[in-house]
């Protein structure tokens, strides 16, 4: 098993704060990150999650949320916690991050730890690349919770 900490970006650039996810790993790429931290840019995975977290310990996603919180709120999951499927947005292929987690326990394909950070969308206009205000202040927000749980997940 991969012991390096692998931390997935998921969502859509072209509907406004569904692109969160890609935002945030971007953002990451500029900390100053150890070796076994992998970054991954993944758009809008489906099925494709199965294949980018197989063989590996640990694993961060990091998505856009619809929970009713205000817009820019980070929220933290685990596999510990029931993750209600409507919270994450669909994919393009109507496939989510919740349906990929439920999937690979199935299928027995799950990373050891795996955390979701969330972060509460205010719009998934489509075709409009820019972040809401108030999803985009959440970035650094999103970031040192990353960082985080980064450290927690080295501890283990």
């Amino acid at each position: 098993m991969d012991e390096k900490i692998i931390v997935i970006g998921c969502g859509n650039l072209l509907a406004a704060d569904d692109g969160i996810g890609i935002y945030v790993a971007r953002s990451l790429k500029e900390y100053p990150l150890s070796n076994d931290v992998q970054i991954i840019e993944a758009g809008c995975p489906g099925l494709d999650l199965l294949r980018l977290w197989e063989n590996k310990k640990n694993v961060i996603i990091i998505d856009a949320v619809i929970s009713g919180a205000k817009p820019g709120t980070v929220h933290v999951f685990n596999l510990n916690q029931v993750i209600p499927r409507e919270i994450m947005p669909l994919s393009s292929h109507s496939f989510n991050v919740v349906d990929a987690i439920e999937l690979g326990k199935i299928l027995k394909v799950i990373p050891e730890q795996l955390i979701i950070v969330g972060i509460e969308l205010e719009t998934e206009k489509a075709y409009r690349e820019e972040l809401s205000p108030s999803v985009e202040q959440a970035i650094p927000v999103a970031c040192e919770q990353i960082i985080k749980e980064i450290t927690n997940l080295k501890r283990i």
